[in-house]
């Protein structure tokens, strides 16, 4: 994991107490585009020094740093900003390409089976047997899987419950009830 600076913070107090001891506008300048340079943010700069982020910036951009001016603050503290690690980019399981591609083939003639209709009903039976193929075997989300094949989760849960792969948690409906034995196809894919 890389480590990247933390937003929302805070200039340390000798950092703060620094400032106040500082007299000369000139060091005063260049301790602030030390800081900005070590990557302090300007709202942590302008809240330890009483001035805007506006400001600050303008500081930063427009105060040369000759050498003179770089021995002159030497001495002052300059901290590295609080830094935090990145999270981890998470990473989806898709289908493989073969099941998404059957998958896409048989949805539009497994969506027109309705309740005791035999047309379409083994593309049917296949679509549902690869959706929960997807979901248990290669190991994707019946979310990421509803966005590939433009549906929504639910309805893919509702396919795997009425064809007896899913058991519905709360729903009481008669529609979640497995379709009956006779409207099968008479040997479902995958047994």
């Amino acid at each position: 994991m890389t480590k990247h600076t933390k937003q929302h913070h805070v200039l340390p107090h000798d950092v703060v107490k620094t400032f106040t001891a500082i007299k000369v506008d000139g060091e005063r300048n260049a301790y602030i585009k030390a800081l900005r340079e070590r990557g302090w943010t300007l709202e942590s700069i302008g809240q330890g020094t009483g001035l805007t982020r506006e400001r600050v910036r303008q500081i930063a951009d427009k105060t040369p740093m000759g050498e003179a001016l770089r021995i002159a603050i030497a001495g002052y503290s300059i901290p590295e900003p609080p830094r935090v690690e990145e999270p981890e980019v998470r990473t989806f399981v898709e289908p493989s390409p073969e099941t998404l591609q059957r998958l896409l083939e048989l949805q539009p003639l497994a969506q027109q089976v309705r309740s005791y209709g035999k047309q379409y009903r083994k593309e049917a039976e296949e679509y549902s047997w690869l959706i929960n193929y997807a979901h248990t075997v290669e190991g994707v989300t019946l979310y990421r899987l509803a966005k590939r094949l433009g549906v929504t989760h639910g309805a893919l849960r509702f396919r795997l419950a009425r064809y007896g792969y899913l058991e519905p948690k709360t729903a009481t409906s008669k529609a979640y009830t497995p379709i009956l034995s006779e409207n099968r196809f008479p040997k479902r894919v995958g047994e």
